[in-house]
Order: C-alpha cells, then sequence, then structure tokens
C-alpha cells in the first residue's frame, strides 16, 4: 500500500500527541498529587514500557475516517494514559497483567470500531422529512426543560451538591441525558451543515439553558466544544482533524499550566488536561485497584441484571468515590464492562464486544460526512469514555443518536464538500489545499 502525504502527516502527529500526553500526565502528576498517588520518579522502563503503544499508530494510518475512528482514538488517548500511569501507581493491583490486559482490549475494540464498516440498508427519506424531525426534536428538547423546571432549577457549582439539589423523576432524568448528550449536538450539526447559522446558534444558547437544571460540565463545553469540532473538521482533513480535536486542547491547557503554575491556578489546566484527558486513564488505575481485591460485578450495574440478582454494590462511581475520595468516578466500558464485570482476564472479550456494538454507529453513518459524524457525536464520544455503554447507549442517548444517522439523507452540499476535500491534494500539514 502506497503512503499518502496524509497518513505520512497523521502518523507524525499522532506520536507527537502520545510525547505530550506523557508531559500532560507529569502535570497532573504534580498539579493534583492527591489523584494521582505518584510516588517514584521516571524511569526507562517507564519510558520503554509505555512506547509499545506505538503499535497501534499503523492502524490509525490505514484506516478510513469513522464514528469508530473517533471512538477508537479516544480510547487510545485513555489506555496510553493508564499505561504510563501503572508505572507509577501506588494502588496494589497486578501492574503488568492490568496494563497487558488493557492494550489487548483496546487491540479488541479497535478491530470492529475501524474495520468493521458494513453497508446497510436505509430509508429514503427527503430532506422535507428529516426537516420535520428537526422540529420535533426541538420541540421535544423545550418539553424536557420546561418539564425539569417545573421541578426547580439551582445555579450551582458545577462540582459541588448542587447538581443533586433537585430531585427529579427517573424518567426525566434519562429525557434529559439524551437531549444534552445526542438531540443537541445532532441539532446543532444538522443547522450548522446547511449553513443556518442563526438556527446552530439559537441551539447553542438553548442547550446553555439546561444549566440550571442538571449544574453539569457538559452543558458549559458543548456550546464551545461543538463549534470548536466544526471548524477543525471543516479545515482539516478527517483523520487529522481527529488528532487535533484532542492535541489542540491539550496544548492551550499546558500552556496554561505553564504560564500560571507558579500562581497555582489550575482551572484551565484541570478542565482539560485532568477531566478531558487524565480523568478515563485513571478511572481505569482505580478500578483495577477497586476490584483487585473485591468482588466482581457480573454485570450486576446495569438495571436489568441487578433485578434478577443479587449486587454487592449501588452505582459505581460513589462506590469507588467512597473509597478513595476523589469524587464520583464512573467510567468507559473499558473498566465498567471490563475490569469491574469480568476481570482484568476476560476484560479484551468485552472490549470486543463493546465494539461490536459501537460499530453500528459507523455503519448507519457512512453515507454522511466526516464533519457531521465529529459534530452530532461530539459529546457521545465524552461519554463513552466516561460512563459504561449501557448507561452512555441509553441515558446518554447514542442509541438515539445511532437512528437519527440511519435516517438521515445524504446532505449533498456537505457530502460534495467531503469529496472534494479528499480528491485534493493534501499540504505538509494536512490542510486540503
Amino acid at each position: 500500500m502506497q503512503l499518502t502525504r496524509e497518513d505520512l502527516v497523521v502518523g507524525v502527529t499522532i506520536p507527537g500527541f502520545l510525547v505530550l500526553s506523557t508531559a500532560s500526565m507529569i502535570a497532573c502528576g504534580h498539579a493534583f498529587p492527591a489523584m494521582h498517588v505518584w510516588r517514584s520518579g521516571i524511569t526507562a522502563e517507564a519510558i520503554l514500557g509505555t512506547a509499545v503503544m506505538a503499535v497501534f499508530i499503523p492502524a490509525f494510518i490505514a484506516g478510513r475516517f469513522s464514528f469508530g475512528y473517533l471512538v477508537s482514538f479516544a480510547l487510545l488517548s485513555a489506555v496510553f494514559g493508564f499505561v504510563w500511569l501503572s508505572f507509577f501507581s501506588a494502588f496494589d493491583y497486578p501492574h503488568v497483567i492490568a496494563r497487558w490486559a488493557m492494550i489487548a482490549a483496546l487491540a479488541a475494540a479497535m478491530i470492529p470500531l475501524m474495520f468493521q464498516n458494513m453497508p446497510v440498508w436505509r430509508p429514503g427519506l427527503s430532506e422535507t422529512a428529516i426537516k420535520r424531525i428537526a422540529l420535533l426534536l426541538l420541540a421535544s428538547s423545550l418539553a424536557v426543560l420546561v418539564a425539569d423546571i417545573s421541578y426547580g432549577a439551582n445555579l450551582g457549582n458545577p462540582y459541588g451538591a448542587a447538581r443533586n439539589a433537585v430531585t427529579r423523576p427517573a424518567l426525566l432524568n434519562y429525557l434529559t441525558g439524551i437531549m444534552i448528550g445526542a438531540v443537541l449536538p445532532y441539532l446543532f450539526a444538522h443547522f450548522a451543515s446547511r449553513r443556518q447559522w442563526v438556527q446552530a446558534a439559537c441551539v447553542l444558547l438553548f442547550a446553555l439553558c439546561f444549566y440550571p437544571v442538571v449544574n453539569n460540565k457538559t452543558v458549559l463545553l458543548l456550546p464551545i466544544w461543538l463549534p470548536f469540532l466544526f471548524w477543525l473538521f471543516g479545515r482539516f482533513t478527517p483523520r487529522l482533524a481527529t488528532v487535533f480535536a484532542f492535541l489542540i486542547p491539550m496544548i492551550i491547557g499546558l500552556t496554561a499550566f505553564a504560564v500560571l503554575g507558579a500562581d497555582r491556578d489550575y482551572v484551565v489546566f484541570s478542565a482539560i488536561n485532568l477531566r478531558f484527558l487524565a480523568i478515563p486513564s485513571l478511572a481505569l488505575d482505580q478500578y483495577a485497584d477497586f476490584f483487585a481485591h473485591r468482588d466482581l460485578t457480573r454485570f450486576c450495574q446495569i438495571s436489568v441484571v441487578r433485578r434478577v440478582t443479587t449486587c454487592p454494590y449501588g452505582e459505581l462511581g460513589p462506590a469507588l468515590g467512597a473509597i478513595y475520595r476523589d469524587g464520583n468516578f464512573n467510567a468507559s466500558f473499558l473498566a465498567t464492562e471490563g475490569i469491574a464485570s469480568v476481570g482484568l482476564a476476560l476484560a479484551p472479550v468485552s472490549a470486543l464486544v463493546c465494539g461490536l456494538i459501537l460499530s453500528v454507529g459507523s455503519m448507519v453513518s457512512r453515507h454522511l460526512s466526516p464533519r457531521f459524524i465529529a459534530v452530532s457525536s461530539g459529546i457521545a464520544v465524552q461519554a463513552i469514555m466516561n460512563v459504561p455503554l449501557t448507561t452512555s447507549l441509553m441515558s446518554n442517548g447514542i442509541a438515539l443518536l445511532f437512528l437519527l444517522w440511519w435516517l438521515t439523507p445524504e446532505w449533498r452540499a456537505e457530502a460534495s464538500q467531503h469529496q472534494q476535500q479528499s480528491t485534493r491534494p493534501v499540504d505538509a500539514v494536512g490542510v486540503a489545499a
């Protein structure tokens, strides 16, 4: 296979991202020692052991862009951080076994995510029909917001107890999560891809209206993150934009750390490098330790399973938070459906199944432009990295997002733009010339 210039650019950029990821993890260790539990200096063993992760780079060079490509790169970031962290963790679990189990789990998940992209039958909806669906989604979002506000609102600190100050029915909580995680990003992508800028801006402002309801950092992130992705995937080729979606925020956080570190002001660094990038890795570290000394869940964290079997735990996030006192540590399917449910030895098998489930997203969106996929899944990918797969599919609306992708007709302007971009030569930084 002959490598294109874009392949070479991607092949150079990913190692740069991994090197900066190491720097980011080291900076996190200095800024937040209570969460990073490092007890030794950097060693050659840690450097060489983490460098093994470079074996995944050829897959990202060879793979075509898809929803699975996005998820796979996010998983690479999390597992890379965990492998590095495992050399310094003071937790008492089999570090070598955990390290290789997560590397194997990443490989197992990536196989269907990146290389299983079968065509599926789709209904031939018209553009008029999808516009009506968009209006229905807008009306549904408004109805959910009104229902939420009827139970009360609270403009509190997203890091404090304000998030739980108002009690609402479980069904309403599910619907709220679906609106924030799937419906509003889809609507923004729908309007922005059609250059309906006023409607797209209104969606972002409308999303902020959910903040007094949920006091959730995701709601504050959404109006910044989605336009950033829209710009990024319009400016760079899709695979390079995927790397930049992680690399650019990381550089911003590290810059803030270098400039403001003397004043101990880590607001920007904490929001980006710790919560956006390091938390998925730290969660793997804590779950590996927690379940090295306790019974596995056997998937009893799933509500349906819990009803037919006994479960030694309530919600896993609060259970770990009570032990490690680092907050509510929900985690990705690598930790929950993997480490917690079946243990380290079988975690790769669980990851393979989860990868197969998520690969449905690639199949039903293969007709859509990379920009539309990236923007509409901008919050969904973050959910996949920070909550169990069963939760992200239902409570965060990823299953609904897959359905919307399946129903959405190919938008000709976006498709034409993507085709032209993919056929034009690529300059030295991966921007279509």
